[in-house]
């Protein structure tokens, strides 16, 4: 995705129409696929030797042709909420690499023959396909990396006729018939539907740049897995084995080739230990690697080779398999900075010798090895250029981990602990008051979370108050605004027990009889008090003066209102003061100043910014993800912390600073486009799912 300019809003637009234009040809798409179907499957079916697979076939087609009209129907539903659950960041959980471990032997069948389909249909609509991305690509809508491809590849509407084949009543062996044979009858039909998104998008004036020659597959493209044997079978069975002794390895074979350094192993672990002490040693690498530029893909597969031979076990020769293939998949990531990417590289043949004497590494998601190589991908992300502040000193320590993990030359885990632990220390050190000042965020967010819920739930019994039934508008805002924030924090506050500390729950009637005309009279005297009483509430919860100010004037308009009307009189008012703003998530100027908070809109602009029936569903953001702020020079936030209720987000930027919103205002920028979404989930897992996918198109499966 390009980087530098927000998607432009017109282009959200057209994208939620595309999709509302994709979801409404849902029925007839399915209605000239079955027809497709009925019409060229029995011969298909006439031509298998197998009387079994022949006669289950025939059934299938049998009783699609019974529920025709019905599937129809059903399928722009299903095709919306697989859509959705596209949108919304789902890793697909059932094909991930860690839930192998927890699927049946139905759930496997049914998944084959999914990813299967899927891949057979896309290479039968590719050519449509790839002229509709690069439009979502130039129009910068095609999600960034990931697991998140756009929302309307055939994958999804594979998924689609497999949930509508689930909800139906139907034999196990006819929905499975259904899954192989009837999505390549789905081909033409949405090969014409990408034609017409693309017209779609062209009517908009999205062009696409010419297409780069010879330009290799994105590493998110699922046709761009990495080569291998892999099937499900034997990841699941890596996955539930144990671990072999330690002591299958003959630490003198296999070695990577000797690095330049005469510092003993305890030497290396010292230095390992001190990554501020890196320059002889980053020097001597530097060198090395400019001496033999051609030589390290060469020297990790002679290894590779070498430590086939030390196997014991087919789990062991599986292990370096799905490591080497985890490997090219990470380091061929867009997301990762080119430098990240070598170090990565660099970093296999340790990771090789580890997974040879305990493959605990792909099941344990806490195995320090993990742990490491997750948050150096992850951190890594920070940065969009190799020339960014921080940069060079992330790259310096992790070039010097990577270098002692090679020359220790163990098998354990416990060089890896020491490698993970140091580079904390580095990056921590790199962030003096990074720690502090999220910890002071997090704080504040956390009292403000508080309060706000508390909040919410005052302003709630002030609505339903008789005496709210008749009052204004203007009043209701501030009482279930503001006021109900001073109550919230008065009640946070007190350790006495009283019902209404403050008494701020007793002003709620003076100021409702205040602007009513059938209630002035009973609050005539109290005028000067309400003014009082309102300038202490909001003085103790550090309202902004200004505002409080703004408040107190419109107030006071409609008292005057209330009393001209009591009297029948015409009211002589010559300037309407307007409502002021009613955020609905409010934080007090220091817990603002503490966290970083990026204020949303206005109740009145949120309202009138809520989409209609054509908005899309955001990715539901967890820590650890990393987003990109096109309007603001493609900066990097990964969200750090979120509040226990979901309502609070904290995001850190690589340099320690913090940036706070609520929830409504990160789903309201990814709506918009000045928010994207670079990565929801761990570059590794990522990495590790391809490897499941590529074994999931490798698995053939009965059923």
């Amino acid at each position: 995705m390009m980087v530098g300019a927000a998607t432009p809003p017109q282009y959200q637009a057209v994208y939620r129409a595309c999709i509302k234009q994709a979801a409404g040809q849902g029925a007839a798409l399915m209605q000239a696929t079955l027809r497709r179907g009925l019409a060229e499957l029995p011969a298909q079916a006439e031509a298998i030797s197998d009387v079994v697979e022949r006669n289950l076939l025939l059934e299938a087609l049998a009783v699609a042709r019974e529920q025709q009209q019905v599937l129809a129907e059903a399928f722009p539903q299903a095709l919306l909420a697989e859509v959705a659950s596209a949108i919304a960041g789902d890793r697909a959980s059932s094909l991930s690499f860690e839930s192998l471990p927890l699927l049946a032997d139905d759930q496997v069948q049914d998944n084959v023959h999914v990813v299967r389909a899927a891949q057979a249909l896309q290479e039968a609509v590719q050519a449509e396909l790839a002229a509709f991305e690069a439009l979502l690509a130039a129009a910068q809508l095609a999600p960034a990396g990931d697991a998140q491809r756009h929302p309307l590849r055939p994958e999804v509407y594979v998924r689609a006729l497999y949930r509508l084949a689930r909800q139906s009543p139907v034999a196990a062996t006819v929905r499975r018939r259904w899954l192989r044979y009837l999505p390549l009858a789905m081909a033409p039909e949405l090969a014409a539907t990408y034609v017409a998104l693309a017209g779609t998008l062209e009517g908009q004036g999205v062009v696409a740049p010419p297409p780069a020659p010879a330009a290799a597959p994105s590493a998110t493209d699922p046709s761009a897995d990495r080569a291998t044997q892999l099937t499900i079978r034997e990841l699941k069975q890596l996955l539930a084995g144990e671990p072999p002794p330690l002591a299958v390895l003959d630490p003198t074979v296999a070695e990577p080739p000797p690095p330049d350094f005469t510092h003993t192993v305890p030497a290396a672990f010292q230095a390992l230990q001190d990554l501020r002490k890196v320059d002889q040693l980053l020097l001597q690498l530097r060198q090395r690697q400019a001496a033999m530029p051609e030589s390290a893909a060469g020297s990790r597969e002679d290894f590779r080779r070498a430590l086939h031979g030390q196997t014991r076990t087919p789990a062991q020769a599986l292990g370096l398999e799905v490591v080497h293939v985890m490997v090219e998949n990470l380091a061929d990531d867009p997301r990762l900075l080119p430098p990240v990417q070598d170090a990565v590289r660099d970093l296999e043949p340790a990771l090789l010798r580890l997974a040879l004497a305990d493959p605990r590494f792909f099941s344990d998601r806490g195995h320090p090895a993990r742990r490491m190589l997750e948050q150096v991908t992850q951190r890594s992300l920070a940065w969009t250029s190799v020339d960014a502040p921080g940069f060079r000193e992330f790259l310096d320590g992790l070039q010097q981990a990577v270098e002692v993990l090679l020359e220790a030359r163990a098998a354990g885990t416990e060089p890896f602990e020491i490698a993970l632990g140091a580079l904390r220390d580095a990056w921590a050190e790199a962030q003096p008051r990074g720690r502090r000042g999220r910890e002071r965020a997090v704080r504040a967010l956390l009292r403000a979370e508080q309060r706000n819920l508390l909040a919410e739930r005052i302003a709630d019994q002030i609505r339903a108050r008789p005496d709210a039934l008749g009052a204004p508008a203007e009043a209701l805002a501030f009482l279930t605004g503001p006021w109900a924030q001073v109550m919230a924090q008065a009640r946070l506050s007190d350790d006495s027990g009283y019902d209404d500390p403050g008494g701020y729950g007793a002003l709620v009637q003076t100021l409702l009889w205040s602007v009513q005309p059938t209630l002035v009279a009973r609050a005539a005297h109290q005028h000067a008090h309400l003014i009082a009483r309102i300038e202490a509430g909001l003085e103790s919860i550090e309202h902004p003066p200004a505002e409080t100010q703004r408040w107190q004037a419109l107030l006071r308009q409609q008292r005057v209102l209330a009393q001209y009307a009591a009297a029948g009189a015409e009211p002589h008012i010559s300037e309407p003061v307007p409502l002021p703003a009613t955020p609905g998530t409010w934080l007090a100027p220091p817990e603002m100043q503490d966290s970083g908070f990026v204020p949303e809109p206005g109740r009145a602009e949120r309202e009138s910014e809520t989409a209609g029936p054509e908005s899309l569903p955001q990715p539901e953001l967890h820590p650890g993800a990393w987003v990109e702020l096109p309007a603001e020079g493609g900066d990097r936030l990964q969200l750090t912390w979120s509040s226990p209720h979901g309502l609070l987000f904290l995001f850190t930027q690589s340099g320690g600073a913090t940036r706070s919103m609520t929830r409504r205002r990160v789903q309201q920028m990814l709506a918009d486009g000045s928010m994207r979404v670079v990565s929801q989930h761990a570059v590794v897992d990522g990495a590790l799912d391809a490897v499941a996918r590529a074994a999931w198109r490798n698995s053939v499966w009965g059923g």
